[in-house]
């Protein structure tokens, strides 16, 4: 038989993982909203890309969804390892490195931008990928501050807390997957 805290404690995983869900949810309806904007906005355009302008620049955004898929792909690898008791540290400092060259890449990209001449409130079309790259920074500078909060963990000697990898891990996967929504949205159609 269990354990009054043994219950408590099983308790408070899952009500950690529906609070994950309800966050992630909250997230994914802001992205909404913001992609249904950019949709609208594209679909009554009556040329693309509008004003005459060029194409945006494809190289970075490219370069920026390989960095954020290799950090997904290392943090997985530890949640993977962590979750059978590995604490591998490797996989995990790979991750936020990739991750900080994702954000850093990001700063590249409103140079680049800003050298076109592209500003925030140039017109719409800016706006709209200012707005969509700011929103998906903040929120990627929160799931950074996650990763961070994942070191503790990988200590020696440090209790195994499966529930707080999964839960980070769900964060940055749902970032990477808006990332690649973007790219393709933004970037490449």
């Amino acid at each position: 038989m269990r354990t009054q805290a043994e219950v408590n404690s099983q308790y408070m995983l899952q009500a950690n993982s529906i609070a994950m869900v309800v966050v992630l949810i909250m997230f994914g309806m802001l992205f909404a909203t913001l992609f249904l904007g950019y949709a609208v906005y594209r679909l009554t355009a009556q040329v693309w890309p509008p004003s005459g302008m060029t194409a945006l620049p494809l190289l970075i955004p490219a370069v920026s969804t390989i960095l954020i898929g290799l950090s997904s792909f290392f943090l997985w690898n530890f949640e993977t390892q962590y979750k059978v008791g590995a604490k591998q540290r490797l996989p995990l400092f790979t991750s936020i490195f990739f991750g900080l060259a994702f954000i850093a890449s990001q700063f590249v990209l409103w140079s680049t931008l800003k050298s076109q001449g592209l500003f925030a409130g140039s017109n719409i079309f800016t706006s709209i990928i200012y707005a969509f790259t700011w929103i998906h920074v903040g929120h990627m500078v929160m799931a950074v501050i996650g990763l961070f909060y994942l070191l503790p963990l990988i200590a020696d000697k440090a209790e195994l807390k499966p529930n707080r990898v999964i839960n980070v891990a769900k964060f940055w996967h749902f970032l990477g997957i808006v990332w690649l929504l973007m790219f393709f949205t933004i970037f490449v159609i």
